[in-house]
């Protein structure tokens, strides 16, 4: 661990000294005021939208997209250990989710009958390790799911794209369902997760941000958002990598002036503090858990998660994420560094440019652009 923090106070420096003062031309697209003054995504008339997403030309909000949304979300756990993030070779579930989808009964049967389905799926009722998996259930398919539904949403309105509502949940469903694909990992049964996802709470998602006042608590009170990765396909491998999708919320509660706490949940959960400047910018830093893996029985079903220690370091303009630092204990991404787009300046300011360390001192990198609608690429062994 003490490697690590060792780890993550290099990458701050590294930010800082490439970052240098803010964009100026950023700080001109600036469309919301300090979040010490009022909420960080809070517009001139606070009771309508957009509540996620406001098309700023810099930062994660400019690398946003559809294809963005199907890579992050769809591939998000190939930022753990095991198996091979080769896209043609991954032995995708699709069997395993045809099968949750067509008979869900015996998949909940199949995982110790529906109390336990209900206890450990449904209900917060249990905190065994291998049983508490209705958190990632809450906190991944029913809250940043249903966030990225009303973002994308937003995303169609702005781009004049008919029918949003239902292209969004088009997309975010196809996502949900390539990520239930690749986290069944070659299973052929049906998984009760799997049940829980795609019929509860997926849905759910979408139903309750489709509420304006669920959409404006989560975005103004709570001032919740997403920040996606940079998702890139790595030459010559022809592996994914860099995936990642996150919740975060800055609650307006600390004993520290112009601060606020801040959580960070996704492939893991950080615990911390953000930091508000004056000009909108927010240095956000927390620690926590990350997640080195995961163990599924091709029988059953069932799966567990492994637990490490992480910690990351962001800084972000009115809640767009223009740079990242991770580190983490998993064996693969020692440490993972995120500038994006609308962030470098000059004639790179379309460009963003990712770079992860592995444990073994391995290095991968790749570039995204805001025009290549959430695609990136990368070398690396």
């Amino acid at each position: 661990m003490r490697s690590s923090t060792c780890v993550l106070c290099c990458a701050l420096s590294i930010l800082i000294l490439l970052l240098g003062a803010p964009n100026e031309s950023a700080a001109q697209d600036t469309i919301v005021p300090a979040a010490s003054e009022v909420s960080l995504s809070e517009p001139a008339n606070p009771d309508v939208g957009p509540y996620f997403y406001r098309g700023l030309p810099y930062g994660s909000e400019a690398y946003y997209g559809p294809l963005a949304v199907i890579l992050n979300k769809g591939f998000a756990l190939s930022l753990m250990e095991g198996g091979t993030r080769r896209l043609a070779d991954f032995p995708y579930g699709i069997r395993s989710v045809a099968d949750a989808l067509a008979h869900p009964t015996a998949a909940i049967e199949r995982q110790g009958g529906l109390w336990r389905f209900v206890r450990e799926e449904m209900l917060p009722l249990s905190w065994s390790p291998d049983g508490i998996k209705w958190w990632t259930n809450y906190t991944g398919h029913l809250i940043e799911g249903g966030i990225h539904w009303r973002q994308l949403k937003e995303w169609y309105e702005a781009h004049g794209v008919p029918l949003a509502g239902l292209m969004s949940g088009i997309t975010t469903m196809s996502a949900a369902l390539l990520n239930e694909a690749y986290e069944s990992n070659g299973a052929t049964a049906g998984s009760a997760a799997t049940v829980a996802d795609l019929y509860f709470f997926d849905l759910a998602g979408i139903v309750l941000f489709s509420f304006d006042g669920v959409s404006r608590f989560f975005s103004r009170t709570l001032n919740a958002n997403l920040w996606t990765g940079q998702a890139s396909l790595v030459f010559p491998a022809g592996e994914t990598d860099n995936n990642a999708s996150h919740v975060y919320f800055k609650i307006p509660w600390s004993p520290i002036p112009n601060s606020s706490l801040f959580l960070w949940n996704g492939i893991g959960f950080l615990v911390g503090l953000s930091l508000h400047r004056g000009d909108g910018l927010d240095i956000s830093f927390g620690a926590g858990t990350d997640a080195a893996g995961r163990t599924l029985d091709p029988v059953t079903g069932r799966e567990m998660a492994t637990l490490t220690f992480g910690a990351g370091l962001f800084l972000d303009r009115n809640g767009s994420l223009l740079a990242s630092a991770h580190v983490s204990q998993v064996h693969h991404r020692l440490l993972r560094l995120n500038v994006y787009p609308g962030v470098l300046g000059g004639p790179g300011e379309n460009l963003g440019a990712w770079m992860i360390l592995s444990h073994d001192f391995e290095v991968r990198f790749g570039i995204s652009n805001r025009f290549w609608l959430g695609a990136g690429l990368g070398l690396g062994k």
